[in-house]
């Protein structure tokens, strides 16, 4: 059986940087290695979804994701991240680098905002900015 594919469309924009803190905590780097196969870059790509995509996004609920699974440290718990294997595809139709879209549960972000994770980063990697439009291919990590 095929895997479930979705194309989401947006422009880059500045997060709030609350991605770096998170991503340099042990409880989650393990996971994400142990799961992911990389140690992310500690920050994300966020991309705002034009109106379809934000429309095609919520079509997300039949996916299957990989768990990085909530965890408490001495005095705070972390919570679970919804991770689903993209590929990032330019305008021009070139697939670049394989990543991960990620839905943490507890989040600041509206449901325009799509965050992305890497072992490299992303903005410099290709040299994106504020506003660049990017297309990205979302997968389920598991058969329907």
């Amino acid at each position: 059986m095929t895997k479930t594919k979705l194309l989401l469309i947006g422009a880059v924009t500045t997060g709030m940087g609350d991605a770096k803190k998170f991503l340099s905590l042990t409880g989650y780097i393990d996971q994400f290695k142990s799961l992911l196969g990389y140690e992310p870059f500690p920050g994300t790509l966020n991309v705002t979804l034009n109106t379809h995509s934000i429309e095609i996004k919520s079509n997300m609920d039949h996916m299957v994701p990989i768990v990085i699974k909530s965890w408490t440290d001495t005095d705070k718990t972390y919570g679970s991240v919804d991770c689903y294997p993209a590929t990032i595809i330019k305008p021009k139709g070139e697939e670049v680098i394989p990543l991960h879209a990620i839905f943490p549960k507890r989040t600041h972000h509206g449901v325009e905002k799509l965050e992305l994770l890497s072992p490299v980063n992303l903005r410099k990697k290709l040299s994106l900015k504020d506003t660049d439009e990017l297309h990205i291919s979302i997968h389920s990590a598991g058969n329907e």
